[in-house]
């Protein structure tokens, strides 16, 4: 009897000890350790993979230390980067999909999907557009924070030709999910792209019930010039354009953080916190001399 407690109680703890030691294997926070900042924030992800936030308060005159949030990072249906983080209030860690492209971090980001069998429409073709093919949504929380994050109801996702791009929109629906493909019919164009994705924890669906088709998309033209894109006729109206190296993920929005030039955060806290007006001789110089605050946003890393 004593023998087969022994038994159970070693399986147990080898259960654990191989749970912990696989979860440390490809959990780690390592890729994204550094400072990163924003105009509003700054968070060190650290190596004993905890987040430390910094609220950069009162218009950035400020630096407030708040919340250290334990997180891990994990892999999403689609091949995805997913930060969770653990939150006090919560007992499951609450998914941010992210997508990093050269030092910055973006929350919208697309993933690109091949979903055609066809050699015809082979995405990776020389001769076609640079965003030609199926654009993933791979994002939908609206930032990284010290309260749980709000997620978007509903999203959108891009299928480029060589000239016209489709807007496609997804929507939240308490469905299970699986792997299944829609058609969408353009007259004599047609292209497969999934019926439900799964953005984090929250599966989002382009159909209503068992359809088979989209009924309902947009299209317009729209034209690449170097870093920018711009949608319709309205050449102005330009929006950024991040591509990865490899060309599996784009962005059409800047950055929610960047890669921080912080080396020491305790020390630079301390610093701009330190930061007071000298006294002045004629009372009648306050009006000729710039506030504190706007003093210290020119000290600032990011304006």
């Amino acid at each position: 009897m004593k023998s087969t407690k022994k038994l159970c109680l070693c399986s147990v703890i080898m259960f654990l000890c191989l749970t912990v030691f696989s979860q440390n294997g490809s959990t780690d926070l390592a890729p994204l350790s550094g400072i990163w900042e924003n105009s509003n924030r700054i968070i060190s992800i650290r190596e004993d993979n905890s987040l430390q936030f910094v609220l950069k308060t009162f218009y950035g005159f400020y630096f407030d230390k708040t919340a250290i949030l334990n997180a891990y990072l994990d892999s999403g249906e689609n091949g995805e980067t997913i930060l969770r983080i653990k939150y006090p209030s919560e007992k499951k860690p609450q998914a941010h999909p992210i997508g990093v492209i050269n030092d910055k971090l973006f929350l919208d980001f697309y993933c690109r999907t091949n979903l055609e069998s066809s050699e015809d429409t082979n995405v990776y073709n020389e001769n076609n557009s640079l965003l030609f093919g199926y654009w993933r949504c791979c994002g939908n929380v609206k930032g990284i924070e010290v309260a749980i994050p709000a997620s978007k109801e509903e999203l959108i996702c891009y299928y480029f030709t060589n000239s016209e791009v489709y807007f496609l929109r997804y929507w939240q629906a308490d469905v299970p999910y699986e792997r299944e493909t829609v058609q969408v019919n353009d007259g004599d164009f047609s292209f497969k792209v999934d019926k439900l994705l799964k953005v984090g924890d929250i599966v989002y669906t382009c159909v209503v019930g068992r359809g088979l088709f989209v009924r309902n998309f947009e299209k317009t033209t729209y034209k690449i010039n170097e870093n920018t894109v711009s949608f319709g006729t309205d050449s102005e109206k330009k929006l950024p354009l991040y591509l990865s190296q490899d060309g599996s993920l784009v962005a059409f929005s800047e950055p929610y953080i960047i890669r921080s030039e912080i080396t020491d955060l305790e020390s630079t806290i301390a610093e701009h916190n330190s930061h007071t007006h000298n006294p002045l001789k004629n009372p009648l110089d306050v009006f000729k001399r710039k506030t504190a605050w706007e003093e210290k946003l020119e000290k600032m890393t990011i304006k």
